[in-house]
């Protein structure tokens, strides 16, 4: 009997545990440092947990960020139509959401069904789950120099991972589904980036993806609370047009909303080392004339009065102060002001000179190089019997249950994979 142990109980490491499971002579360990599992799957959604999407497999590709070739192998093995069977068979109910883009949620919103339903499968499956296990190292038997080449250079093989308390747990094989560095408290404190750049792999920064921007014009602090519905938000990367439909947010440090979640994620490496200016067009199905039009349709009335049932009226508030039209009245307006409002209003320009950070990001962008991990395995290339999956590798996508998907893809390939 092989004995198989999967370190993390997210998404991935309950997936890669069950898949492991299916072979009757695999002994399968789940360790997770935590009291429970699936504490970060809680936070997906918005505590909805959006599980995967139900558009065609082919449209997952256009929706991933980073390494999209990587996940061609996983995402065939084990579909977004495969995971909704898997659902089926263990009796989890799910409802597609058609008119909010597909999105796949479980039937009350309630992430903790998802978390029951895989934990109750595991222990179907006799996974042996062991709580409260922090792993500090990996225990690898180096091959010798003059043997490197001959392994198709793997540098080692995996024998078992050290505990914070100094236990040794040995294995057969190994998958780490660690996570990312986001959001800490959940367990994932890209503590295994370093453990598994000392045995080799190369380990992309880990950034934030899925996040908040802060911004640095000061006088949208007037905006605060202010949100915003079918947005066009812009900018420009190295002479590349990046464009994104959706909600926004203003907020107390910035903006934030879903359009400003996924356009982060295709900004966060410019904004490591330089500003980003953007442009928000709050109302892009409507023309500048339009909206001058709209603005001079009553000239006795003030100018916010005249654009209230276009725009929340709060936001015109701001506008107008910015402007410094908020007491005028349109027969009052100079033409130079009407063009400053609908300037604001169909091309913001602000400064993002960073965002939130690593710790509220949904996900994390960078970690270990797919390079270093077999595509259809998720081995590494670097140890023997080693195998990688979930967030803690270099691919990302956007929301909309993206990224709970690869979790479970390359979780499912990792545990499946034979040695």
């Amino acid at each position: 009997m092989a004995k198989i142990v999967i370190v993390g109980g997210g998404a991935a490491g309950m997936m890669a545990a069950i898949s492991a499971s299916q072979n009757s002579k695999n002994e399968v360990f789940l360790l997770e440092r935590n009291g429970e599992l699936g504490r970060k799957i809680k936070l997906t959604g918005g505590g909805r947990c959006n599980l995967t999407n139900a558009r065609e497999i082919d449209d997952f590709f256009e929706k991933v960020v980073t390494n999209k070739r990587f996940l061609y192998s996983s995402f065939d093995a084990f579909s977004n139509k495969d995971l909704l069977e898997f659902f089926d068979r263990i009796g989890l109910k799910y409802k597609i959401e058609k008119d909010n883009d597909f999105k796949v949620y479980t039937e009350n919103d309630r992430a903790e069904e998802l978390i029951d339903s895989l934990n109750k499968e595991l222990l179907k499956r006799d996974v042996k789950i062991l709580y409260n296990k922090k792993v500090v190292d990996l225990e690898i038997n180096m091959f010798p120099k003059e043997e490197i080449l001959s392994k198709k250079d793997k540098i080692g093989e995996v024998k078992g991972v050290i505990l914070d308390n100094g236990d040794r747990i040995d294995c057969d094989k190994l998958v780490l589904t660690t996570g990312g560095r986001s959001f800490s408290s959940t367990g994932s404190d890209g503590n295994m980036y370093k453990i598994l750049k000392k045995y080799g792999h190369k380990i992309l920064p880990p950034i934030p993806a899925l996040v908040p921007l802060k911004i640095e014009e000061s006088w949208i602090m007037n905006m605060q609370g202010i949100s915003l519905k079918d947005v066009e938000i812009s900018c420009k990367i190295k002479k590349k047009k990046l464009k994104q439909n959706g909600d926004i947010i203003f907020t107390h440090f910035g903006i934030s909303g879903p359009a400003v979640l996924i356009l982060s994620s295709y900004i966060n490496k410019t904004l490591e080392n330089e500003n980003v200016e953007l442009s928000i067009d709050f109302l892009p199905n409507s023309t500048r004339e339009d909206i001058s039009e709209a603005i001079r349709e009553f000239p006795n009335r003030n100018v916010i009065t005249n654009l209230k049932g276009i725009l929340p009226q709060n936001f015109l508030k701001a506008i107008a102060q910015q402007a410094g039209v908020y007491e005028m009245k349109v027969n009052e307006l100079p033409k130079k002001l009407e063009n400053k409002i609908i300037s604001l209003i169909k091309e913001m320009k602000l400064t993002s000179t960073s965002t939130l950070g690593i710790e509220p990001a949904i996900v994390t962008s960078g970690g270990v190089s797919v390079k270093d991990i077999n595509s259809t395995t998720m081995e590494s290339k670097k140890i023997k019997n080693l195998h990688v999956a979930g967030e803690i590798l270099d691919v990302d996508a956007e929301t909309g249950g993206y990224n709970l998907q690869i979790a479970f893809s390359t979780g499912f390939a990792a545990g499946k994979s034979e040695f």
